[in-house]
């Protein structure tokens, strides 16, 4: 999408939102209004002009897709009021009220598509001809050949930053990226919680770089609130967390690359994480916990039993490239009584699909999934996830209702002042740790390894929306910041 489709602003690799499609932009006082001056001269990949009533199409375009499926690669703007153009080349975006994250998650995320193609496209979902792909951006799709094959971009040489300094990227489906690289079948290759024998013949060779990224990403429990009984019981979830050692976790399924699941679920480098109560490995204290409940436990080891004699056993949504950790899931929570039956499904529709529906008792998610932004991100994240307020989307936890998170979750939208943004972000992630809707397991290192005579200055994206992967800033410019294109 980013490749073919620009943004009216977009950041580089330190972080920074730079002029994109927009060449600036004005704010009122009040922080409800935004006046965007577009660039001269940009042109669609068919030649016609990109006009500010496309990025009012746009905006209304996306408003009308909420009825749809959830989101999958990014949200329809949320608290717009109205986009007008104003000008010849200006755009003003008035606002409900305040909001922090516009810059980032709206204006900087959101792809602006052309009114002279899809206006005349009622249902976006049954789009499928290549033909529609027309893109301000810096990439044309040359070559397209069906689901799983390759896929080939070629560089604009009319792109409005100019020829980008990376002139062909191609996708191609490999079945394990690291051999790829060392083969030369691929450039790049991305993994998360690699072992040491994996990332050895690269660290021996300088003929390739690694950049690494923490706390970016997670598999996370959820457990289903909405079944009720013990699912809906913060000591029974509690007792589940004291069970499951996530140090191990790292030890075994990350190589010891990575750090322990926070119940707070930000990730340890984002800069608004806040210290909470970390329900450490305590097995004993979790049987008590749950004697205390009124969990009966069962004689010899057997499954513990409600008040109403239902045994504690749970089916356990998770992908089936993640049997290791459910093999270890089954066993930490067999020590407190607990009984979870693995179902082991692909990753997409059944896995996802059926945690959207509340099809399950207990699941793993990877995360973030089919959806925007991450641990590291900003912490809007919790909103989205945790708020009884927002729509339910794939990745949500499901019938969690709090009323003093809402309110703080609306309140940090608003915050402008970083400190007090912290403050509020820090009570929601307390209440988060206490009630335990979701439970981050691990957070593994992510790495990426490249070839540097093909391309040098791979980074990570500090807290970009929705990926922090493939920033298309890199591949236009050559360069880790800034719109000025390195030379050939």
């Amino acid at each position: 999408m980013s490749l073919l489709y620009d943004t009216l602003l977009w950041k580089d690799g330190s972080g920074t939102l730079l002029p994109w499609l927009a060449q600036s932009v004005e704010t009122s006082p009040d922080r409800l209004t935004h006046t965007f001056t577009l660039r001269d001269g940009v042109r669609w990949s068919d030649g016609r002009p990109l006009r500010p009533e496309d990025v009012v199409f746009t905006f209304d375009y996306f408003a009308k897709q909420e009825t749809l499926s959830p989101p999958v690669i990014i949200q329809p703007p949320k608290g717009i009021a109205k986009v007008r153009a104003t000008g010849a080349n200006t755009v003003e975006i008035t606002l409900d009220s305040p909001l922090v994250t516009f810059a980032g998650q709206v204006a900087g995320a959101l792809p602006i598509i052309p009114e002279h193609v899809w206006s005349s496209i009622d249902d976006p979902g049954a789009a499928q001809d290549v033909k529609v792909l027309v893109g301000s951006g810096a990439y044309r799709l040359e070559s397209y050949k069906g689901d799983g094959l390759a896929l080939l971009y070629t560089a604009r040489d009319d792109y409005f930053l100019g020829p980008p300094f990376v002139k062909r990227i191609e996708q191609n489906a490999v079945e394990d990226p690291f051999t790829g690289l060392l083969s030369g079948a691929t450039d790049v290759a991305l993994g998360r919680g690699l072992r040491a024998d994996t990332i050895a013949p690269f660290q021996d060779d300088r003929t390739f770089g690694m950049v690494t990224e923490q706390g970016s990403t997670t598999s996370a429990l959820y457990w289903n609130l909405g079944k009720e009984g013990p699912l809906a019981d913060v000591r029974f979830r509690t007792a589940c967390a004291m069970a499951i050692d996530r140090r191990d976790l790292v030890t075994r399924l990350a190589a010891g690359r990575g750090v322990p699941g926070n119940p707070g679920f930000l990730g340890p480098d984002n800069p608004f994480f806040s210290p909470v109560p970390q329900h450490e490995l305590d097995v004993a204290g979790a049987n008590a916990l749950l004697d205390g409940a009124g969990y009966r436990a069962g004689g010899g080891g057997d499954t513990r039993q409600a008040s109403d004699g239902a045994p504690l056993s749970f089916e356990l949504l998770i992908n089936n490239a993640e049997a290791p950790l459910a093999e270890l899931l089954v066993g930490a929570l067999r020590r407190i009584g607990v009984e979870l039956r693995p179902k082991q499904v692909q990753i997409g529709p059944q896995l996802f699909g059926n945690k959207f529906i509340g099809a399950y008792d207990i699941a793993v998610l990877p995360f973030p999934g089919p959806g925007p932004g991450g641990p590291n991100g900003d912490p809007d994240v919790l909103r989205l996830l945790f708020s009884s307020k927002v729509a339910p989307s794939l990745q949500a936890a499901t019938a969690y209702a709090n009323p003093t998170f809402d309110g703080l979750a609306e309140k940090q939208r608003a915050a402008f002042d970083e400190a007090e943004r912290k403050a509020i972000v820090a009570q929601m992630q307390r209440i988060l740790a206490d009630d335990l809707p979701v439970l981050p397991l691990y957070y593994p290192e992510v790495a990426m390894l490249f070839r540097k005579q093909v391309l040098d200055e791979w980074y990570f994206t500090p807290a970009q929306f929705p990926s922090s992967i493939d920033n298309k800033q890199l591949f236009i410019t050559g360069q880790k910041t800034g719109t000025t294109i390195r030379p050939a």
